[in-house]
């Protein structure tokens, strides 16, 4: 009888690596440039919109596979510079992944830049996203 039961625990445990094994890990995205998604972001300062300033527009600095500005490497990989007389920014070719969005304006009722940030995650590989950026001074 024990030397069934041994030969039964082998063979469970047999299957069980083997399980283990054969099971494909999920696709993640890698963050970056170069895909189909194309993302609107737009800077709201006490939630009303930041438009583009013709001296200082709306600027916004990505960090790719980044859920946070703390976690990322210095720097950032990539940066959009808003269009005078819009009220967003255009940030066009981006894969699925995580990012980090930092941004910031010059609000004209208050005479001062305001910043702020968020992440975004998505699993698209096409299509439009809006994004809202809450700044602040």
């Amino acid at each position: 009888m024990n030397r069934n039961l041994g030969v039964l625990s082998i063979i469970g445990a047999s299957i069980f690596f083997l399980s283990l094994s054969s099971c494909k890990k999920e696709n993640k995205c890698e963050a970056g440039s170069g895909g189909g998604v194309n993302v609107t972001a737009r800077l709201l300062h006490h939630d009303v919109l930041i438009p583009n300033d013709s001296l200082r527009p709306d600027t916004v600095w990505i960090k790719y596979n980044a859920i946070d500005w703390a976690s990322a490497p210095s720097g950032y990989d990539a940066r959009f510079i808003g269009e005078f007389g819009e009220d967003h920014v255009h940030i066009n070719g981006l894969k699925c992944g995580d990012y980090y969005f930092y941004a910031s304006g010059w609000d004209s009722n208050i005479s001062e830049v305001v910043r702020g940030g968020r992440s975004l995650s998505f699993n698209q590989g096409t299509g439009e996203i809006p994004l809202e950026i809450f700044v602040t001074e």
